[in-house]
C-alpha cells in the first residue's frame, strides 16, 4: 500500500476509522485444542477481556469467520497507517472528529452500485488488480493505481442519473472518512476525433446530472501512442483525494 502521496488529514482520519472498526469487533486469538486449530473470539479489553466462543465450532461460525477475515485485514492496514504516522511525526489525538461531506454519492450509494454492469463483452486479456477483465491497458493501470493506494473499487458500476439515464463509469471508489464516493473515466484515444465527440456527450451528461469533473469525477486521458504510467495515475488520484478531504475538513472546522 502506497500512502506517502496522501495528505496528513487522510492518514490520521483513516487510522481512526480503522481503530474504531477494530474496537467494535471481537478480539481473535489462534490456538490449538486437543490437537486441532481453534480461533477464539474475546470481547472487551484489558482486564475485562472475556472469552466468547470458538468460532470454528460456533453455530454463527460463517459470520464470525467473515468477521475474523475483516479483523485480520484491519490489523494489517492499521499497522501500515501507524508506520506512516510515525514517519510523518504525527501525534494521534483521541479528540479527532470525523467530518462528512453531504452528497447523494456517499459510501452507502457506492455499496449498492452493481459492478461490471456494462453488458458489452470483454475479451482483451487485460486483468486489473481486483481481478476484473477490463477493456484496455489504461483501465488496468487506473485500477492498479487505486489498489496500490489501498482503495476499494468497483469496475463499471451501474449509475442511474437524475434524468433516468444509466451510465457505467470505468471505476468508482469510496473515501469513507468523508462519506463520499467518486468516479473515474479513462479516455484512451483523445487523438481520435470521433472518439472525442462521443465522449464529450458523455461528460456533458455527467455535468447536467451534477457529477462535476475535479469534484466528483476524475478524467484521465491518453492517446493511441501514449498513456500516463501507473505512478502518474497514482499522483492524479491521490491529489484528487487530498483536495476532497482537505476541502471537507477545512470547510467544516
Amino acid at each position: 500500500m502506497e500512502l506517502n502521496s496522501l495528505c496528513d488529514t487522510y492518514i490520521e482520519a483513516e487510522y481512526h476509522r480503522l481503530k474504531t472498526a477494530l474496537d467494535s469487533m471481537p478480539r481473535f486469538r489462534i490456538g490449538i485444542h486437543r490437537g486441532s486449530p481453534v480461533i477464539r473470539a474475546y470481547r472487551g479489553t484489558g482486564k475485562d477481556l472475556k472469552y466468547q466462543e470458538n468460532i470454528l465450532a460456533s453455530k454463527k461460525g460463517d459470520a464470525l469467520k467473515l468477521q475474523y477475515e475483516t479483523y485480520k485485514t484491519c490489523l494489517s492496514e492499521i499497522e501500515q497507517y501507524r508506520v506512516e504516522l510515525r514517519k510523518r511525526h504525527i501525534t494521534v489525538s483521541d479528540k479527532f472528529k470525523f467530518i462528512r461531506d453531504p452528497s447523494p454519492f456517499n459510501v452507502e450509494a457506492w455499496k449498492n452500485f452493481k459492478a461490471s454492469a456494462n453488458p458489452n463483452e470483454i475479451n482483451t486479456g487485460y486483468y486489473d488488480a481486483y481481478g476484473n477483465n477490463v477493456r484496455s491497458r489504461g483501465e488496468m493501470l487506473v485500477a492498479n493505481a487505486l489498489k496500490e493506494l489501498g482503495l476499494e473499487a468497483k469496475y463499471e458500476p451501474l449509475l442511474t442519473l437524475k434524468d433516468g439515464k444509466r451510465k457505467s463509469p470505468d471505476y468508482s471508489f469510496p473515501v469513507r472518512i468523508i462519506d463520499r464516493c467518486f468516479f473515474i473515466e479513462f479516455y484512451g484515444k483523445c487523438d481520435n476525433e470521433g472518439y472525442i465527440e462521443y465522449n464529450y456527450g458523455k461528460i456533458d451528461e455527467y455535468i447536467r446530472n451534477g457529477i462535476l469533473p475535479n469534484r466528483d469525477l476524475i478524467l484521465i486521458c491518453g492517446t493511441e501512442n501514449w498513456l500516463p504510467n501507473q505512478e502518474e495515475i497514482m499522483r492524479i488520484i491521490s491529489s484528487f483525494i487530498n483536495n476532497a478531504v482537505l476541502r471537507t475538513y477545512n470547510r467544516n472546522q
